[in-house]
């Protein structure tokens, strides 16, 4: 990889992280949400740093080139993304139809009570 590609990277990656603590800063991103996108930049840019492992590791695992290497570690960090989010998304569609139905329980005990109280000031 050649210096001009890896100080970009590393210039990117840091720009990154940056943004994302600006993010979790001002509470437009949960802590927990964020440790992924973390983690990935900090890979991204230990990897710019340290070059030489990957292009061992992409040879060890019998790829042809390290950019395919690279590629097939960028959809797996993606998928693993993606679940996370799906996660999220199914646990908070849960949590949002057992709150409209605590509602919807909450209004017709409500409207029943007011029902009673108004049969109980016409004197039935």
């Amino acid at each position: 990889m050649i210096l001009p590609t890896r100080v970009f990277i590393i210039i990117v990656s840091v720009a990154f992280i940056i943004y994302i603590i600006a993010l979790v800063s001002r509470r437009r991103l949960l802590l927990k949400y964020s440790l992924l996108w973390l983690t990935l930049s900090l890979v991204l840019c230990l990897c710019a740093i340290f070059p030489t492992p990957i292009f061992m590791l992409a040879r060890f695992l019998g790829f042809e080139t390290a950019s395919n290497f690279i590629f097939v570690l960028a959809i797996f960090f993606l998928l693993a993304i993606l679940l996370s989010l799906s996660i999220i998304a199914s646990k908070q569609t849960e949590r949002i139809n057992t709150l409209m139905q605590e509602l919807a329980l909450m209004k017709k005990k409500e409207e029943d009570e007011h029902e009673n109280s108004g049969n109980k000031d016409t004197g039935e």
